[in-house]
């Protein structure tokens, strides 16, 4: 009866940590969405769940460009990475590459036979704005793409509503710019759209990119954040499940980019 018991308890376990892992959902009991209800939105620039790395600047204009230093022109100015996650890795900002201007974001997405399986190079930014985003914009260039044995190695932008409406919380978007041509994983809180659906990029050209995000909000999640959200943005290039001895070594740039109502 007691490895019955141990057995039980494992399985449990397991069960929990795919669904903190991935997003995964499950049906909620009454007494659940009774709370759902009654659990008030989260004040502005707030993420619903208190996210203690969640540190916007507050954007005043309602329309424009929200980022700063949208093309990099001022080096790291006004962009991090997520340095409290280990499975980020570190931007630089360099030269010879830019689409205009002479500096752009350069993603060096390396890793080695022993390095982790999953690895995400990019530059955020956290804003909260008087009206939430309806567009974001931007240019990427793939200088070198070798991902060895690694079949999840991709570009791809999300937004994130940290204030979202309902019982998640967050809200996202993940656009799949360049890079598989299936959806990498299947979270309760995201929503995938494929902007290129090819396993190979285009390498040695700038590429445009422009994402109706208000128009995806309203199509995939049947909401749009309520203005005053605040929200995470990522222009990322990355790898996951890299198999043990794998290598990988993409190179990806990003440029002039926008985020807000045009």
């Amino acid at each position: 009866m007691a490895h019955v018991l141990v057995a039980l308890v494992v399985v449990g376990a397991a069960a929990f940590y795919a669904g903190y892992r991935f997003g995964l959902s499950r049906a909620k009991t009454g007494v659940e969405r009774a709370k759902t209800e009654r659990t008030p939105s989260a004040p502005p620039g707030k993420a619903a769940a208190d996210d203690p790395h969640f540190e916007p600047r507050t954007v005043t204009v309602r329309a424009g460009n929200f980022l700063e230093n949208a093309g990099f022109e001022s080096g790291e100015t006004g962009w991090k990475w997520l340095e409290w996650s280990n499975q980020w890795g570190k931007f630089e900002v360099g030269e010879g590459r830019a689409a205009a201007g002479d500096k752009a974001a350069h993603l060096a997405v390396h890793g080695g036979a022993t390095d982790p399986a999953t690895r995400v190079f990019g530059v955020v930014q956290e804003l909260v704005s008087p009206v939430f985003p309806g567009r974001i914009s931007g240019k990427y260039f793939v200088e070198r793409w070798e991902p060895g044995g690694v079949r999840k190695a991709y570009i791809q932008v999300v937004i994130i509503a940290m204030r979202p409406q309902g019982d998640q919380p967050t809200m996202q978007l993940r656009y799949i710019l360049d890079g598989v041509t299936e959806q990498p994983y299947q979270m309760s809180n995201a929503r995938y759209v494929f902007v290129h659906r090819r396993a190979v990029p285009e390498t040695g050209a700038w590429i445009d990119f422009s994402l109706d995000v208000l128009g995806d909000y309203r199509r995939l999640w049947g909401e749009v954040p309520p203005d005053g959200t605040g929200y995470r943005v990522l222009f990322e290039a990355r790898y996951d499940d890299k198999p043990a001895g794998a290598t990988v070594a993409n190179d990806v740039w990003y440029d002039e980019l926008f985020v807000g109502v045009p």
